[in-house]
């Protein structure tokens, strides 16, 4: 019974969270970024949720996330890939094959089902945890991953991760290993790693839950992530924190994210720095709309006595050129100067 309830709410969940099947001939030309991202020093952090979920969920992915593969290798060709790549939904095998597609050497993925079974339980209310529902999946247990992967160009150092405790989770987000894998990662010219985090915070209506017990999971999650980031992330070790925070133009969930200090104190967010910059930090369409969904972000924060400004972002694979057809989010490069 238990095996028929989860299955059910997986068909569920992809009734409710799939995105329309769309086209996966997906044109091979990858638009032009300008100069590349190796030059100079300065690292660049792309952020990209692959919509990489298992059948039923989803449909017929595979084709799609070997051409992300296959794109990111043309990039390396080109000498423009993005130094680190912080995936978000690499569930399936077909996801975490674009790290090799890519060519990324070094590779981290996030918790996996075990490690909640083996974490704490959350501050949650006991009416909040009485109310899950296995309808929604809240009560079959995690089954997939964190589908975080982490994949770098140079050498990551360190891997620590978290996993939310079990109860804190909302609808079928609670299939999944909801949480953060944080990575230090050897940067050339760098005296000490850069720590460089990904998370998949809780969905709001995709959930199939109330928006108020969405946001109640979600703010649990931000707490703890937060608390994690604070406790493993030394001042003076400098910080990307990114991924599909899934914030949204809720106002309970911006005032979370902003309140005592921010999801990283001290950080800036990167869309709002090009969005608040000068000319040179101006949004692309593509841009601009990675902007005006407000779900991927970067938070980024230099550790003390160490520099890690924004100097340009770019979106290498857009509406124009069929960016739309490989995943539901558009992937997007920051460059920081160190």
């Amino acid at each position: 019974m238990n095996n028929f309830r989860a299955v059910f709410a997986l068909a569920i969940f992809g009734l409710l969270t799939a995105s329309a099947p769309g086209g996966t001939e997906a044109p091979p030309v990858v638009r032009e970024m300008g100069s590349s991202y190796a030059d100079g020093p300065a690292l660049s952090v792309m952020t990209y949720n692959v919509h990489g979920l298992p059948f039923p969920i989803a449909w017929q992915r595979g084709p799609a996330l070997h051409e992300i593969g296959v794109r990111l290798a043309m990039l390396r060709q080109a000498g423009r890939q993005p130094h680190i790549i912080l995936l978000q939904e690499a569930f399936t095998a077909d996801a975490k094959a674009i790290a090799g597609l890519a060519g990324y050497r070094y590779v981290a993925t996030g918790p996996q089902p075990a490690d909640v079974e083996a974490s704490r339980r959350s501050a949650m209310s006991e009416a909040f945890d009485a109310d899950a529902s296995w309808s929604k999946g809240e009560t079959e247990g995690k089954w997939v991953d964190s589908g975080l992967v982490v994949m770098s160009d140079y050498p990551i150092s360190k891997t620590v991760t978290l996993a939310f405790p079990r109860d804190t989770c909302a609808g079928f987000d609670c299939l999944a290993t909801k949480g953060v894998l944080l990575t230090w990662i050897k940067v050339p010219g760098q005296t000490n790693p850069i720590a460089i985090a990904d998370t998949h915070l809780n969905s709001r209506v995709a959930t199939g839950v109330s928006i108020e017990r969405a946001n109640a999971a979600f703010a649990r999650q931000v707490a703890t992530a937060k608390d994690f980031i604070a406790r493993n992330v030394a001042a003076n070790t400098s910080l990307v924190f990114g991924g599909d925070f899934n914030i949204g133009h809720d106002a309970t969930r911006i005032a979370v994210t902003r309140q005592s200090g921010g999801i990283v104190e001290g950080a800036s967010e990167a869309t709002d720095v090009i969005q608040c910059g000068s000319k040179r930090h101006s949004l692309s369409e593509d841009l601009q709309s990675v902007e005006e969904r407000a779900k991927d972000k970067q938070y980024f924060r230099a550790g003390i006595g160490r520099r890690l400004e924004l100097n340009r972002a770019e979106v290498p694979f857009g509406a124009r050129t069929g960016g739309n057809t490989l995943s539901d989010h558009l992937g997007y490069v920051v460059e920081y100067d160190l």
